[in-house]
């Protein structure tokens, strides 16, 4: 019968085992550059790493969130600003218009140039980002107002619900923008459906116009001049709206960045290699595996008959 190894042969061959084992782990973390690559790795330290992988996806979802949102918010702000530069030259008109000398013949011949004040801004109101009409609240697929054929009258297609808003970091909602009702079909009350014009109106002020000067009244164009006015404060006003929405989304994004940083850098603490470490054990594996090796061999080698009974 052949006995079992003696032992000093046991001891060799489990201390070769540990030195294997080691230089496979110091081999897996150099390539992979991870302590923890499976579960087994570190059983009780994988639900804090799978935590932070998932709040890292969380933040980075909403960086790109913010990311896709932001031309919209700065085209509805430039869209603004051009209603407003147009309302400058519908002010020039009205005030043009309303002065003693200016005759009859004269207002009619300054009807085309407020039907095109008319239509521009109407275009405005449609202003569309990848298809998307950014004024028509969620409904996105259509503007909210278009222009009838005749060209002198505005024409509400629908009631456009709230508009979309987005989650900061810290999942405080951020309002996004307005909607076409609001910063041009301003109503009295400030809220929809009333059907009763504001006098910040911008549609209608226009309108004013166009049709105080058809008729050639001057005490409607005066009224007109006063409501193109204040329809202009009124677009500043929905203009600062959209400067403070693009404000909150750099600085949500600001935070998305800095949180990011900070779960990365807790995943790595967590989870990556000391390559520095893992190179040292490399070379102790190998070197303690040669001096095993050498003083193995050294040893009085044992034939087949050592072991027979």
């Amino acid at each position: 019968m052949i006995p079992s190894l003696n032992p000093n042969t046991e001891l060799f061959l489990s201390s070769l085992q540990q030195i294997e084992n080691l230089r496979s782990t110091a081999e897996q973390q150099l390539s992979s550059g991870l302590r923890v690559s499976v579960a087994s790795d570190a059983p009780d330290e994988v639900s804090s790493i799978l935590q932070l992988r998932a709040q890292i996806a969380g933040v980075q979802q909403t960086q790109q969130n913010l990311t896709s949102v932001a031309p919209y918010v700065e085209s509805a702000e430039t869209a603004i600003q051009q209603a407003i530069q147009v309302l400058d030259t519908a002010t020039s008109l009205a005030t043009e218009a309303s002065g003693s000398t200016s005759s009859a013949s004269q207002r009619l011949d300054e009807v085309p140039q407020v039907q095109g004040i008319l239509q521009q801004l109407v275009s405005l109101s449609q202003t569309a980002v990848n298809d998307h009409y950014i004024f028509s609240g969620s409904q996105i697929a259509q503007p909210q107002y278009t222009l009838t054929a005749a060209g002198n009258t505005v024409q509400q297609m629908f009631q456009a619900s709230a508009p979309p808003q987005i989650e900061d970091p810290n999942g405080v909602m951020i309002s996004l923008g307005l909607t076409a009702q609001q910063i041009f079909d301003d109503q009295v009350g400030g809220g929809p459906g009333t059907g009763k014009p504001a006098p910040d109106n911008v549609f209608t002020a226009v309108s004013g116009l166009l049709t105080a000067l058809q008729n050639n009244d001057t005490n409607g164009i005066q009224t007109a001049l006063s409501n193109i006015q204040a329809a202009s404060a009124h677009l500043n006003d929905e203009s600062s709206f959209y400067g403070a929405a693009q404000n909150n989304l750099t600085a949500a994004g600001n935070m998305a960045a800095q949180t990011l940083t900070q779960l990365q850098q807790q995943l790595s603490n967590e989870q990556d290699a000391d390559a520095a470490q893992a190179a040292l054990n490399l070379t102790q594996a190998s070197t303690q595996e040669q001096a095993a090796m050498s003083a193995e061999a050294m040893l009085k080698p044992q034939s087949l008959f050592n072991y027979l009974g």
